[in-house]
């Protein structure tokens, strides 16, 4: 039986060179998420919540330190081994929901499928498939501009449900929400977590926080608790 986590951090740093000096976005950062965690990552704007989010997404990569995702270290990639990763093995949801305006909304989830060989009808298939889970595929032929703040984050979930990720990484994604729908996501999530998806959220609001299964707090870039 395989007991090694989904994700493991050892003494990861990232640091940006500054006018001032050298900056330490997150800062020896050790962290494990298992396979079925649901895990918020805390604390105030300007903490490295975003930076350690962009790691774990290979977005960025640290200045130092160790990064394993299934067993595999991947903190020294090039950009298009990540890039691979990432279309395999991650889903992303945004504050912004990074929709594509001249998009429908079924071609906006079943975008990071393009970059798999299936066919158009069987990409199509699974993005409805998505939106189902979702409860928007009744908007499938709808455009972004005529899907409330609500809506549209419900179709960013979706696409990043279509690759059936390993790891579903989420940043802020109430941010732009009022709270009604805020907590509409929120119970999406919780849905998505009972089914067995693996989630990782970064928010600044503890309320939200604390429907995740474990709470890890950041602050000035160090994780304390």
């Amino acid at each position: 039986m395989n007991n090694e986590p989904l994700i493991r951090l050892s003494s990861l740093t990232k640091n940006f060179i500054t006018d001032a000096g050298v900056n330490s976005a997150v800062k020896d950062i050790n962290l494990t998420i298992d396979a079925g965690e649901y895990v918020s990552i805390a604390g105030p704007s300007g903490c490295g919540k975003s930076t350690l989010l962009s790691i774990l997404g290979l977005l960025d990569t640290s200045t130092s330190g160790e990064y394993l995702l299934n067993g595999h270290q991947v903190q020294n990639l090039d950009v298009y081994q990540r890039a691979a990763i990432r279309n395999k093995e991650i889903g992303f949801v945004f504050q912004a929901f990074n929709l594509i305006g001249d998009l429908s909304v079924v071609e906006n989830v079943a975008l990071p499928l393009s970059y798999r060989k299936m066919k158009k009808k069987e990409r199509i298939a699974i993005a409805i498939d998505a939106l189902e889970k979702v409860h928007m595929a009744d908007r499938a032929k709808y455009y972004p501009a005529q899907l409330s703040g609500g809506q549209q984050q419900r179709v960013a979930v979706a696409r990043s449900l279509v690759v059936d990720p390993s790891i579903l990484l989420a940043d802020e994604p109430t941010g732009n929400l009022d709270s009604a729908n805020g907590g509409a996501i929120m119970d999406l999530f919780d849905q998505l977590h009972d089914e067995g998806r693996t989630i990782c959220m970064v928010t600044h609001d503890a309320r939200f926080a604390k429907r995740s299964s474990r709470v890890v707090e950041l602050d000035d870039g160090i994780l304390t608790g």
